[in-house]
This record gives C-alpha cells, structure tokens and sequence, in this order.
C-alpha cells in the first residue's frame, strides 16, 4: 500500500523548482496559490492538492507517480510507444481497439486488472471524453461491479459521506488522499484517477506476449492499421485547427 511523504514531495518540488531557476514567489504565482501556501507544500509541513499537484506536472512536464513517489516509469508499453505523442482520444481509441483483439481469450485471470476494468468490462464508456478526472466514474463503476451500497463503499474506502457526495457532485477530488485510497484499494493509475490520462502500462503486452506466434501477427498488422488510421486523423485535426475561421 503506497503512502504519501510530505516532505519527499516537498522535496522533489524544490528539485524541480531550482532546475528552473525560479525562486519560491514565482512557483507560487505559477501554480496560483500563495506564496505562504506555497512554502508549506515544499518544507514538507503541507499536503499537496489535487488542484496543484496537476499544475505543477504540467508546469515541470513530469509525471504524478513522481510527484508522488519520486518513480518515473522504467519501462514503455511496446504498444504505447506507437501512440504515446498523441492526444488521449486518439490513444484510447488505439487501445480499445486492440483490447477487443484480445476478448476471445481467456481473460479470467486478469478480471481485477484496471486495465481489463477500462477497455474490456466498459469502463471507457462510462467515462465522458471531456471529463478532466476518472474519479466519479471509477467510484460509480466499482459501486455497481460489487453490487454494494455508497455506505459500504464510503466505509471500505475511509472517506466521509460529505466528501463522498462532494465527488458525485462534482467529479472531483481536492484531497490528494481520496485518489490515493482509491488507487491502493482497486488498482487504478493515479494518473488515470486524477487526470483521466491512460499511461504506459504493460498489461497489453502481458496478453500479448502469452499469445500464438501467428495470433501476435495478426495483432499487430491490425494495431498498425488503427495507428496509421488515428494519425491519419490527428493529421487532418491539426491541419483544420491551423485554417483561418
């Protein structure tokens, strides 16, 4: 179960800050809080918000897993290196498509992956292309997936009712704490939690790697085309986007 260390956090923020060349003001202007604030969150004497935490990947251009826990991942997806420059429509797409390629197989024992939650039991689906965080959805799935009642998931997760329908309400969650619970009790990336970012995960070239020599060609010619297609598409997107109205 993974916990969350202040003053790490803090301390991989002041890493970050310095390589920029910037002071504790100017950090704090960038991420729209006060300086005080600010200053709280990088001596390790503060939990680092949601609302932060999401600026300041955007701002240093890193991940929240090393944010979080000072990792940064140590292998790439053979699949996600092919769509990983892309936007995440065009990414999900890619890899519902090649998720339906593996729906034939025996799947049983990665029921409980989130991966097979997301592209295989229709999570995506439930999950609206513009919503800026996974939370609400993945809450409402795993309520539904158990057949239990917001009391026992309320209990099972730690949170109070309040923030609970705090979440339902708006689909989002200011405590840093609720995204990491959530994460540690089902699995999900906190990327994925709080971002509704898909990230280089591995679990398709799990399946990948157990299938026939001749169903791995298939697979493959198949992502392929869908790759080819969605730049294609992004291609066109970024040509349109540049005309003048």
């Amino acid at each position: 179960m993974r916990r969350i260390n202040n003053s790490k956090i803090g301390a991989r923020l002041k890493k970050l800050r310095e390589s920029r060349g910037i002071d504790k003001t100017d950090a704090a202007l960038e991420f729209n809080i006060a300086p005080s604030q600010y200053g709280c969150i990088e001596n390790g004497k503060k939990c680092i918000s949601t609302e932060v935490l999401i600026k300041v990947c955007s701002y240093y251009n890193t991940s929240i897993d090393y944010i979080l826990f000072g990792k940064n991942p140590s292998c790439i997806s053979v699949f996600f290196k092919k769509i990983d420059r892309y936007p995440q429509p065009y990414i999900k797409v890619a890899l519902k498509v090649l998720a339906c390629m593996f729906l034939q197989s025996d799947n049983k024992e990665y029921y409980n992956h989130p991966y097979y939650k997301i592209f295989m039991d229709g999570l995506l689906e439930k999950i609206p292309a513009e919503a800026p965080s996974a939370i609400k959805y993945v809450l409402e799935y795993e309520k539904n997936r158990k057949k239990t009642s917001e009391n026992e998931m309320i209990k099972e997760l730690g949170i109070s009712r309040y923030k609970w329908n705090s979440i339902m309400k708006s689909g989002y969650a200011h405590d840093i704490e609720i995204p990491l619970n959530i994460s540690n009790q089902y699995g999900y990336d906190m990327e994925f939690l709080i971002n509704n970012k898909i990230t280089a995960n591995k679990f398709f070239d799990t399946l990948f790697a157990i299938q026939s020599p001749e169903k791995q060609k298939d697979i493959m010619q198949v992502f392929e085309l869908v790759v080819t297609n969605q730049e294609k598409e992004y291609n066109i997107e970024m040509q349109n986007n540049k005309l003048p109205l």
